[in-house]
């Protein structure tokens, strides 16, 4: 066999080390398709951040897989380009006291302490210039009072420099109460004073339902947009242009249909198939269908592997017997029929679910229900029949 270093031919008609696609949670892809009104509300933030003033606060939701953090990353990009100062944050269920969070908000807001005069950094009430002139975060109070202070000097310092600052935060179902909270009161009073901090966050489809269920005023400038599966059209123009703009090669009709009807939509498994057809090409001008029986085995075997990986952190006893219950219920079922399947009371289970839900392998979408966090994997589940551990 000889060695591949030493020998530049390669088995596909594409250089595979030019492949686009890029399959993997939270990557952002060659092509957002059937993403663009997602895309356009955020740049309108963008642009508001760049002129700069305050623009709206939004949230993305939808389930794993979809997006939300390759958005997210896409936008910071974006935003930074147009000379907008970025700061990324993700929300953890085991930061009680908001130490992580915090200490990315003192970070982030650093860079922009450094720019400031004396003046306008006494304005802040939680930095502060040390005497060796590092940014410090003022300690006192609760940490979600801490998180107040630091993201309204967020808007403040942005005011007084007169430049945009973007603050993502991601995975905000996993600390609502106690990060998201603060977090939306401090941006929400920044927009009211026109001040150009722009927040967006991304969460599962439950994502801050309870605070919007309070009412308070603090989300009224929190728009929701819904991250769902794409329309075949989403798919087309998420595997077509990749190899139009990278390769000038033309993907064949019925091979986006093959695409779309076997990855359901799903963007994930999307970026698989594209990779894997990128690989497979036989061709320097075209992509046909025997290019995606070929491919198809590559992306079932990584879909297999996935669904695996992800059965591999559901918990043995009662958490792996209500994990196989709800896919035999479809996925997505009332806890009260699961109980009865199981034979089981609402306490019995509890513990099970509460475990289900803090490993991101499941979520709630409405109050006693529960579900799948990825698409396809009840049926993975009831086709497989893996071990119950």
């Amino acid at each position: 066999m000889p060695n591949p270093f030493e020998d530049a031919t390669v088995d596909g008609a594409l250089d595979p080390a030019a492949n686009p696609f890029r399959p993997g949670m939270g990557r952002v892809p060659p092509d957002f398709g059937g993403r663009e009104p997602a895309l356009r509300r955020a740049k309108v933030v963008v642009d508001r951040l760049a002129r700069p003033s305050a623009p709206q606060l939004v949230l993305y939701r939808g389930v794993r897989g979809v997006g939300k953090t390759a958005l997210l990353a896409y936008v910071r990009l974006q935003a930074a380009q147009r000379g907008v100062h970025t700061i990324a944050m993700e929300a953890d269920r085991g930061d009680p006291d908001l130490v992580a969070a915090r200490e990315t908000l003192r970070r982030g807001a650093a860079a922009l302490v450094e720019r400031a005069d004396d003046a306008l950094v006494r304005r802040c009430g939680g930095l502060r210039r040390a005497r060796d002139g590092s940014v410090e975060a003022k300690g006192s109070g609760t940490p979600a009072a801490t998180v107040e202070r630091l993201v309204a000097d967020l808007g403040l310092l942005a005011a007084g420099l007169g430049q945009g600052v973007l603050l993502t935060v991601d995975e905000v179902q996993e600390a609502e109460q106690t990060l998201l909270k603060p977090l939306l009161r401090a941006a929400h009073l920044a927009s009211q004073e026109d001040r150009p901090l722009g927040v967006l966050l991304s969460g599962l489809p439950s994502a801050a339902e309870t605070l919007f269920d309070e009412g308070q005023t603090y989300t009224e400038r929190l728009e929701r947009l819904e991250l769902g599966l794409l329309d075949r059209e989403g798919t087309v123009e998420a595997i077509r242009r990749p190899f139009e703009r990278e390769a000038d090669v033309l993907v064949d009709d019925h091979v986006l249909d093959h695409v779309h009807d076997e990855s359901g939509g799903y963007p994930w498994f999307v970026q698989l198939w594209g990779a894997a057809l990128w690989d497979v090409a036989r061709h320097p001008q075209c992509v046909d269908l025997e290019d995606a029986r070929a491919a198809g085995v590559e992306v079932h075997e990584r879909v297999q592997a996935f669904f695996a990986d992800r059965w591999r952190r559901v918990p043995s006893g009662r958490g792996a017997l209500l994990a196989v219950a709800l896919a035999e219920q479809g996925g997505d079922a009332e806890m009260g029929d699961l109980t009865e399947v199981l034979d089981l009371t609402h306490q019995a289970l509890s513990p099970a679910r509460r475990d289900l839900v803090e490993r991101g392998l499941c979520w709630s979408p409405g109050r006693g229900r529960l579900a799948f966090t990825v698409p396809g994997f009840a049926e993975w589940v009831t086709r497989t029949r893996p071990d119950l551990g």
